[in-house]
């Protein structure tokens, strides 16, 4: 996984798209860094070739009563010293899916690389999908171990969560100097709270 990924690519056909009015629409493109090999999956419907590679498409499935069956939650910036939790959810699956999945070897997962773009398409024409510009990665990530919940005698889920490089899993609870964990060593200690106020500012000090 790299540090500091690669410039994003300009979106100029997207912007050019949107401008003229048409039919612009996005989709998530995930990247699954398994051991034995990489899987790599699309929002959209059936299978699809982008960026060089072929990807499976989840489909924009429901249930009965309307809710998605895959779901994407925690894609957001890491800020202020915190680290959000990406996790992804399979609705929906059967027990075969289940079993497969807990049987797997814990190295195929745990600690492996998972990587989010998104794509945009040119979808004007009913029934067409014009690629527009190349993928932009929004993100990498280090896959968890995944966790299952049932309900009655159908309904399964399958959880993986993920984190990012700024976890510090080996730092001791309250070991980073922020203002959360601050607030919980000295409760209304306001010595941390500034810091992040602070970024590309100039501090003249001393006043006199």
């Amino acid at each position: 996984m790299a540090f500091f990924p690669t410039p994003p690519p300009p979106l100029e056909a997207v912007i050019r798209a949107q401008a003229a009015g048409q039919h612009v629409f996005a989709a998530l493109f995930v990247t699954f860094a398994f051991k034995t090999g990489a899987l790599r999956v699309w929002e959209g419907d059936g299978p699809i070739s982008r960026g060089g590679f072929d990807w499976i498409g989840l489909g924009q499935r429901v249930d009965g009563s309307g809710n998605p069956l895959q779901s994407i939650d925690g894609l957001e910036q890491a800020a202020n010293g915190t680290a959000p939790q990406l996790s992804l959810t399979l609705n929906g699956v059967d027990s075969t899916v289940v079993t497969a999945a807990k049987s797997t070897d814990p190295e195929e997962i745990e600690g492996r690389d998972l990587t989010v773009q998104i794509g945009f398409y040119d979808a004007t024409i009913p029934g067409a999908l014009v690629p527009l510009d190349d993928l932009l990665t929004l993100g990498a990530w280090t896959m968890q171990k995944p966790s299952f919940t049932a309900t009655g005698p159908t309904l399964r889920s399958i959880t993986l969560p993920c984190e990012t490089l700024f976890a510090q899993r080996s730092r001791a609870p309250f070991g980073m100097l922020t203002d959360r964990d601050q607030q919980r060593r000295f409760p209304g200690d306001l010595g941390c709270q500034f810091p992040p106020k602070l970024v590309d500012r100039d501090v003249a000090w001393p006043r006199h």
